[in-house]
């Protein structure tokens, strides 16, 4: 019984803590603080992934008409181009018309996205003969 108490108060505890983080996602790469952060790190794009989606949904009708080689890393592009601000209003923007959504919509577009994610997986592995650890699927 103790325990129980124990473990609920800390789930409480820690769910009342996570609660009262900001909700909106901070575009802000993390300060370095003495350990080694590349800029590799600094220079992700730091959208979730639905943000991703429905900035490509957005500009759909832009990257349509561009050649492949320009299209591939645009939104990284434009991200690092952006002054904090900017970042902060595209989020803002992109989470709007995200959540105006409806449910089924936003989860079939997650879906179709893990989807085409799953079958470049597969093309890859076939195409590069194995896994990264070099066992071969089969045996």
């Amino acid at each position: 019984m103790l325990i129980r108490t124990l473990l609920l108060s800390t789930i409480v505890a820690t769910l009342t803590a996570t609660a009262a983080l900001p909700s909106t996602y901070s575009a802000n790469p993390p300060a370095q603080t003495g350990s080694h952060v590349s800029d590799r790190q600094i220079g992700k794009l730091r959208l979730p992934r639905e943000l991703k989606i429905m900035w490509h949904r957005e500009a759909h009708s832009q990257l349509k008409g561009m050649p492949k080689d320009q299209r591939h890393g645009w939104i990284k592009r434009q991200w690092a181009s952006m002054s904090v601000s900017q970042r902060e209003r595209k989020v803002a923007e992109l989470r709007a018309k995200w959540n105006a959504l409806p449910a089924d919509v936003r989860q079939a577009m997650l879906q179709k996205k893990e989807q085409r994610r799953e079958a470049r997986r597969m093309q890859k592995a076939e195409s590069g003969g194995g896994t990264r650890s070099g066992y071969q699927s089969g045996h």
